[in-house]
């Protein structure tokens, strides 16, 4: 059975700092389990014992089965996706949507090598274009900021990264959600034992590699002192988890991003690397490293709107490998005040980020 769809990265969740236990986690935070969470488990825990790693060829030739997946996911989410499509690209091809779960497919496929992937086998799973835009930013002494989208192997690219021996530190949201979120979105985001062993070994498979982790709740201090030390720090731009955000200009709409990245890049001097995933239809993975983004002289937003332009012109190429990331957002927009896209927020908490803008 294949796991429902979900995106390559975790939406809000709680950070943790301990490994969690695979229990509930405290009364009213409890779900039923449902079919998708034991297909969930199915997936993320027991298949991730059957990967030969030491076979790439191997490995890759049950991606022809996400075909089953597109049919299990048709109907009411691939009509939302196709309309972010319009909404983001204008006009896209018939076979939009349909490559979506080809690469969401091969995308969750191939993280369940994490805990396998090593110094030496990596390279038979996903190569490198531009990283000699990677060296030149850390070049400078002052450490480099990786932007990426939640497109294409988020999962199986930081792994490349911090396998091939850079310093990587990934800030992104850990853990099962905070019991109160869950209580108030069981179906999205409950606790039950199915859900949280998922989550465990997932994130001990993360573990195993060079990258840490930081959280939403780690002092930002720290980032700032892996930059002072000429290391990666790796951000998730178009992420949910923060409390900061500001409307952007961003795919023709107007998006709620959060500013931080721009003003870390600013205050270290730190370079921004755009970087993206891209999962091909055939071969291995492949990790982009864009011309560095020098921070000097930018404002925040002028920075920001620099990074954007790089990545819109990359994303309206490849947007077979954004569609997930689009369908996810676009299917919780009501469980934060600060959905993705204002265009589709079901009520105005949004505006409370917005500044002038969010007024009148």
């Amino acid at each position: 059975m294949l796991p429902p769809m979900s995106p390559p990265m975790s939406p809000p969740m709680s950070p943790r700092t301990t490994p969690p236990t695979p229990t509930p986690a405290g009364p009213g935070a409890q779900s039923p389990v449902r079919p998708g969470d034991v297909a969930r488990w199915l997936f993320w825990v027991q298949a991730r014992k059957l990967l030969p790693v030491g076979h790439p060829a191997l490995v890759r030739s049950v991606l022809p089965l996400w075909r089953l997946r597109q049919l299990a996911a048709a109907g009411p989410a691939a009509a939302l996706m196709a309309d972010e499509y319009r909404r983001s690209f204008g006009h896209v091809g018939p076979d939009a949507v349909p490559n979506a779960y080809r690469v969401a497919f091969r995308a969750h496929y191939e993280e369940l090598l994490l805990g396998k992937l090593t110094a030496d086998n990596w390279q038979g799973y996903i190569r490198f274009e531009g990283r000699e835009h990677l060296d030149a930013a850390l070049a400078r002494k002052k450490g480099a900021l990786l932007l990426f989208p939640h497109a294409g192997n988020v999962m199986l690219m930081l792994a490349a990264v911090s396998l091939a021996g850079y310093p990587y530190t990934q800030y992104a949201a850990r853990g099962l959600a905070p019991p109160e979120v869950a209580k108030e979105h069981p179906e999205l985001f409950g606790h039950n034992w199915f859900r949280a062993e998922t989550r465990r070994v997932r994130e001990a498979s993360e573990d195993t590699l060079p990258a840490k982790f930081l959280t939403l709740e780690t002092p930002l201090r720290q980032l700032y002192r892996r930059l002072a030390d000429n290391e990666l720090v790796g951000i998730a731009f178009d992420g949910r988890i923060g409390t900061k955000f500001t409307v952007v200009p961003y795919l023709g709409r107007q998006a709620l991003l959060n500013p931080g990245p721009y003003r870390m890049a600013i205050s270290t001097g730190a370079a921004i690397v755009p970087t993206w995933a891209e999962c091909p239809a055939e071969g291995p993975d492949i990790c982009h490293f864009g011309a560095p983004i020098s921070p000097e002289g930018h404002t925040p937003e002028s920075l920001c709107a620099a990074f954007i332009a790089v990545m819109e012109r990359w994303l309206a190429a490849h947007p077979e490998q954004y569609g997930t990331w689009l369908l996810h957002c676009r299917l919780r927009a009501a469980v934060d005040d600060h959905p993705l896209f204002i265009d589709y927020a079901p009520d105005d908490r949004w505006r409370k980020y917005a500044g002038s803008a969010g007024r009148g």
